[in-house]
């Protein structure tokens, strides 16, 4: 790609991320009264019980904020935090029951919106966005594990 290409990318990424609502404090996409950011970590506590550390891991995010996130989660009742019996300098995070229940709201509601969304557009079409975002992705997975090695 050369550099104006790389430009329109750029400008086309960040568009995404501002009209798919990734910006939104408060709700999600498809308008369930969670941030992003929260219900990507109810997605990652699904059916597992994990440490900050390794919830910040999969996030992509520092422990510190991490912590503030799991913080409000607990105090909207939809997870648990506890100290590791075999570790007490960690901190184990898991849904609780209004925590999984939400997250099949956000999963049902986030299909509907979806669909709404690619309604408009062609089988083909729809085929072809699900494979530039998935090879999108791979490419941004192999630079950030790169950039890990270090």
């Amino acid at each position: 790609m050369n550099r104006e290409e790389i430009l329109e990318l750029r400008n086309t990424v960040q568009k995404f991320v501002r009209l798919f609502g990734l910006l939104e404090q408060n709700v999600t996409p498809c308008g369930f009264n969670l941030s992003p950011s929260q219900v990507f970590a109810l997605q990652e506590l699904e059916n597992k019980t994990l440490t900050i550390g390794e919830l910040a891991e999969l996030l992509f995010l520092e422990r510190s904020t991490v912590s503030r996130l799991v913080d409000s989660l607990v105090k909207g009742g939809f997870v648990n935090r506890l100290l590791n019996e075999a570790n007490r300098r960690e901190v184990l995070v898991s849904l609780t029951e209004k925590g999984g229940s939400s997250l099949k709201q956000v999963r049902e509601q986030s299909i509907q919106y979806y669909v709404s969304i690619l309604n408009g557009v062609s089988e083909d079409c729809q085929h072809q966005i699900l494979s530039g975002l998935k090879l999108f992705n791979d490419v941004l997975s192999k630079k950030r594990s790169k950039q890990n090695e270090f």
